[in-house]
């Protein structure tokens, strides 16, 4: 078969273009388009580390080479004068290579391409069923009214809090409502109802940090945080677990602060609930989560209603989109909630503000420095309050000059999972968001104990984490999209990575599985396929790339395939792996030794520079996080006033 017929790039562009036209010809079959090449290369312009961007494009040129090529694929011809079954072959020996550069080539590739064919409208979504957006966004007007920075500028103030998400849209309220003045600075824009276009990759470019290109430097662990105005209460799921009473206890254990035990914390967990509406009686189970209840139902084993952050809300399926935004206002994110409150005592937000540092003199905080709209804004203040999330925090930190245990300590709750295809229509994109979660595991393996979820799956994400063999298997799986369900498992994590910044100053997360991590998430994951199986799945599938599936039924079928995906690894991308909480990365604690901030949230290098957001979380918080920041934000906002008054 020839190479399918490909756009014709800038001259500048051409041989990488060229290269990845070949591959997505490779990896796509029929459905490549020449529109392909194009939507990569801007994913890459999204990277958060230059380096990364620069030595995948170096690769790029590689393969446009004969000597690269051999180097790379074993043949001196230049991948973009392959043939589709060439490339294809190119891309399955990279996922199949014993060396770990290949097999992240490939997994960057192949995820890179699938998200430029299913995060767009066309003719391969019509294909699958996926029916979104439902209808345009709706005309409502906004509701804050951020301060334009339209020349370079000063502001003055009491804080400058930095974020406005879980950590810092409460924070911020606090502070407000204490007397002081205070200015919020947020990286992302302000998107609300009427901007929610629902449609993928718009999404993933306006409303998430570094467009959902960030990941773990091995490619072991995508990240997903949100970055616009609220933060990532905009774009989660709205589970609001309070934090369980043995992660207190470990906390206050771990960090010296008695604050975790005392009642304190938990004051500030129920104050927060009541502002957000915290309820279990809007956890209506769409189809998603009603045939993981009945799996676990199936196998006599724990399942419960979620708690969720909601007024109004329809739980139909209409829900499946809020990870793109809520267009009914119904999910009390900060952007609803704490901003709303803030603003109505004065305080001022600037959207839009990249914070590069912190200003310090004679080792105190003295304000920050950022860019806004091409702009140089400068806030002087009394107090800086860094909330930007564990891991755009700790590199605003590391800029600024400190050392020690920033960085350190950083746990993400790594997540994978398992699909199964069912006889009927599942449409997994819609419904709840989240209505139901298990904790069954932790009957066995304790406190650590992985728990079992489901989320809503678009095509975007989901065709990269769909296993890719080959194009026509691929698409074929795809073609059966809306028979698709997933049951996840969500680790709490004791590995411990570390956020370092690049010589551009944006981050480097590394992060690297321990043996007790693979372990449960090897747990997990036979779980996930238990509760499929039991729920009717046909066919159950892991997120390696090489399709591990078995059928339910067969006898010793499950327990092979249990076998074989702990036997395949969950590091270094050899399994598709997310990460929604990342938390622990400027961890409190009373000893500088083994903690960055201390019992009031200030750092211990620097006077009157706090965190407040997960950063500070003393171990990870083994359940959805959203409820556990917004809690310690609360108390924040009260030791920080009352040091300043």
């Amino acid at each position: 078969m020839a190479s399918v017929t490909r756009a014709q790039p800038a001259p500048a562009e051409r041989p990488h273009a060229e290269v990845l036209a070949a591959l997505a010809a490779g990896i796509l079959g029929p459905d490549a388009t020449p529109e392909i090449p194009g939507r990569v290369l801007a994913t890459l312009d999204q990277l958060a580390s230059r380096r990364d961007r620069d030595q995948l494009l170096a690769i790029l040129r590689l393969l446009a080479t004969r000597a690269g090529a051999l180097t790379l694929t074993g043949h001196p011809v230049p991948v973009s004068r392959l043939t589709n079954e060439q490339a294809e072959a190119v891309v399955r020996g990279w996922q199949e290579s014993r060396w770990a550069v290949p097999r992240r080539l490939a997994s960057a590739v192949v995820a890179a391409t699938m998200t430029a064919l299913y995060a767009w409208p066309g003719p391969a979504l019509e294909r699958i069923g996926y029916q979104g957006p439902l209808g345009p966004a709706p005309d409502v007007p906004k509701r804050l009214d951020p301060v334009a920075v339209t020349a370079d500028e000063e502001l003055v103030c009491d804080v400058v809090v930095v974020g406005s998400g879980a950590g810092g849209g409460t924070v911020a309220a606090g502070l407000a409502e204490a007397g002081l003045d205070v200015v919020v600075l947020e990286k992302g824009g302000y998107a609300a109802e009427a901007d929610f276009s629902h449609v993928e990759h718009e999404a993933n470019r306006d409303l998430y940090l570094y467009g959902l290109t960030l990941a773990t430097t091995d490619l072991g662990c995508r990240i997903i945080a949100g970055s616009t105005l609220g933060g990532g209460t905009v774009v989660n799921y709205t589970t609001s677990f309070k934090t369980p009473d043995f992660v207190l206890a470990e906390w206050a254990r771990v960090s010296g602060v008695d604050a975790f035990v005392s009642g304190e914390v938990q004051a500030s967990l129920d104050a927060v609930a009541e502002r957000l509406g915290v309820t279990t009686e809007a956890s209506r189970p769409g189809a998603r989560d009603a045939l993981m209840e009945k799996g676990l139902a199936q196998l006599g084993w724990h399942c419960a209603p979620l708690p969720r952050n909601v007024r109004g809300c329809p739980q139909d399926a209409s829900c499946g989109w809020c990870g793109m935004g809520c267009r009914l206002g119904a999910k009390q994110s900060t952007m609803r909630t704490y901003l709303e409150d803030a603003a109505a005592r004065g305080t001022r937000i600037v959207t839009g503000a990249d914070v590069r540092r912190v200003l310090i003199n004679d080792a105190r905080a003295v304000g920050v420095e950022a860019r806004a709209d091409g702009h140089r804004l400068r806030v002087r203040a009394k107090a800086v309050v860094a909330a930007a999330g564990a891991i755009e925090t700790p590199a605003l930190l590391l800029r600024s000059g400190l050392e020690g245990q920033v960085g350190r300590h950083l746990h993400l709750h790594p997540g994978t999972g398992a699909f199964g295809l069912f006889d009927e229509d599942v449409r997994f994109w819609e419904g709840t968001t989240q209505a139901r979660y298990s904790a069954v595991l932790r009957d066995t393996l304790g406190e650590y104990g992985p728990i079992l979820e489901t989320v809503p799956v678009h095509p975007g994400t989901g065709s990269a984490a769909v296993p890719w063999a080959s194009a026509a298997g691929h698409r074929a799986l795809m073609d059966r999209f809306a028979n698709l369900s997933l049951c996840a498992t969500l680790t709490r994590d004791t590995s411990s990575g570390r956020v370092r910044v690049d010589r551009d100053g944006n981050p480097r997360v590394l992060y690297k599985l321990n043996a007790t991590d693979e372990q449960h998430v090897a747990a997990g994951l036979a779980a996930c396929g238990r509760v499929l199986a039991a729920a009717g799945a046909t066919e159950v599938m892991s997120l390696h790339p090489r399709r591990r599936t078995f059928r339910p039924g067969e006898p010793g079928a499950f327990e092979a395939w249990a076998e074989a995906v702990r036997q395949a690894g969950f590091g270094g991308g050899r399994i598709t792996m997310f990460s929604y909480h990342q938390m622990g990365s400027c961890r409190m604690g009373a000893d500088p030794a083994t903690s960055a901030v201390d019992a009031d949230h200030q750092t211990h290098q620097v006077e009157h520079l706090y965190v407040a957001d997960s950063s500070v979380f003393p171990t990870a918080s083994g359940v959805n996080p959203m409820l556990s920041i917004m809690g310690l934000a609360h108390r924040a906002a009260g030791r920080i006033a009352a040091r300043l008054s």
